[in-house]
């Protein structure tokens, strides 16, 4: 048994933060947990161009189906130190200031623009944030084509707004300058009073009269004296949760598990960015492209009266099929794709346990295009009419050779409708499975600190607590959040 002050679970985007933030401001001993291995100096996490050869970093959960999907849907985990920040395209984009509104107006007081803004300006003291200085010729033809149909040119590092750009990178040049890059190399560097375990897996959360006092881990158990904090992601924070007592009752008592607090937002309340595909091929290999496929970007707003841009655009330069079957686009050279996504999705879905064995993969279920008033369907469906106008233009246009998805015989709104149902697919960003909010209200897990409800001694510091989803790429958010919460735990201590 080890003993240490505070033992943060998960040693992803936000644990990394966490740990060096306490160890500079306190002298007690720091335990961060990963279950897998280091990212430092291992080029398969760190060099971004690399991001194909890390099938063996993924915890190789998938996504349950619905109907008429062509089989289930990959849904990528990172389990390395660095988290999905060392699995992810490093996409580096701050919110607008609508977005902490909401989350203002969904019960997390102190969570608004103003109150987050010093938090990402602390990241951006940290993390190297990188602009193409060369862009492929495709994607630069793609963003030729968003200004020939009227788009605005846009500087997204100096904020988000409808228009066309490109993606700013939380890299130094083809590296990742992610939160374990920026917070915790070199590891033998790193404070005495912290230290980093990885290779070790968070079993359960130990709960005595009311308190978390530590954790059962794959090395042993490890008790806390000030407070556990977890950091383990939107699937495995409320995973650990559930296996550990804390969740909806029904749920926990249909695996066998005792109720310690009946927590019925845990695992619920699941967000996503829900996306669907253009694809096309070109007339010409899109070449050797510099750092990442994903260089061009676009926001624009379906609803006139929209506060903030509805849609987020990737465009790609490659082929990337994520639906666990015979790939349908493996014979095909030259392909790219631009992946519109629901900026603001009012879907909500679902993390429920498979058994009692926190080995076993959660069962994530997306339900995607649930939400009663079809926001989603209309919104996606209108940006898919919007992503088919590129190959209309002179700039991207000229280049198609085909359509290759949906392909020239969906027409009508009925059939574009049914093809986006078939193959819409995720871009990544759970959160929401934990949600922050007003403790008296049934669904809050955490309060605005924090702090999980009815226990003392344990915080939920990842995406699992955002009230509503952010419309940008979700990375520098969870970062923002770390920041905030090591204030909010060094206050308390």
């Amino acid at each position: 048994m080890e003993t240490a002050d505070y033992v943060i679970v998960g040693g992803g985007s936000s644990g990394c933060i966490i740990a060096r933030r306490l160890a500079e401001r306190t002298a007690g001993r720091i335990i961060l947990l990963e279950a897998g291995p280091s990212d430092e100096n291992d080029p398969t996490a760190l060099v971004l161009s690399k991001l194909d050869d890390q099938q063996g970093l993924d915890w190789g959960f998938q996504a349950t189906p619905w109907p008429g999907a062509p089989a289930k849907l990959k849904y990528l985990r990172a389990r390395i130190l660095g988290g999905c920040g060392n699995h992810n395209d490093c996409a580096f984009l701050i919110p607008p200031d609508h977005d902490f509104r909401c989350w203002e107006a969904a019960g997390a007081k102190g969570w608004g623009p103003e109150d987050v803004r010093p938090y990402f300006r602390r990241i951006e003291e940290r993390v190297n944030v990188h602009r193409f200085e060369t862009i492929n010729p495709v994607s630069r033809a793609f963003f030729e084509a968003g200004r020939e149909l009227g788009l605005a040119e846009r500087d997204f590092r100096a904020g988000v707004a409808d228009g066309v750009g490109f993606f700013p990178l939380n890299s130094a040049g083809d590296l990742r300058h992610s939160s374990s890059v920026a917070y915790l190399h070199p590891l033998a560097a790193l404070p005495k009073h912290l230290e980093v375990w990885t290779g070790t897996a968070a079993t359960k959360i130990l709960i005595e009269d009311g308190r978390a006092v530590g954790v059962e881990t794959s090395r042993g158990i490890v008790r806390a004296r000030r407070e556990v904090i977890l950091t383990a992601g939107s699937l495995q924070t409320p995973q650990l949760m559930m296996i550990s007592g804390l969740g909806p009752a029904a749920e926990l008592m249909r695996h066998g598990i005792g109720v310690i607090r009946d927590l019925p937002g845990v695992g619920n309340h699941l967000l996503d960015h829900v996306a669907a595909p253009i694809v096309w091929q070109i007339d010409r290999p899109v070449g050797p492209w510099q750092i990442t496929h994903l260089q061009t970007t676009m926001l624009i707003s379906i609803d006139r009266d929209a506060p903030a841009p509805d849609v987020l655009f990737h465009f790609g330069l490659r082929i990337r099929e994520k639906y666990d079957a015979e790939p349908f686009f493996a014979d095909v050279e030259n392909g790219v794709r631009a992946s519109p996504n629901v900026a603001r999705a009012r879907s909500t879905g679902r993390l429920t346990l498979v058994s009692a064995d926190p080995m076993a993969a959660p069962v994530i279920d997306l339900n995607y295009f649930s939400d009663p008033d079809g926001y989603d369907r209309r919104i996606l469906l209108e940006a898919l009419k919007v992503t088919r106008r590129f190959a209309t233009t002179k700039a991207f246009g000229s280049m198609v050779v085909r359509e290759l998805a949906p392909g020239p015989d969906i027409r009508s709104d009925t059939d574009l409708d049914a093809y986006m149902r078939e193959v819409c697919e995720t871009v990544y960003h759970p959160s929401g499975t934990a949600v922050m909010g007003d403790p008296s209200a049934r669904e809050t897990v955490v309060d605005r600190q924090l702090r999980v409800k009815g226990l003392s001694g344990l915080r939920v510091c990842d995406a699992s607590v955002f009230p509503t989803m952010v419309t940008v790429n979700i990375n520098n958010t969870v970062m923002m959040v770390a920041e905030k919460a090591a204030d909010a735990i060094l206050t308390s201590a």
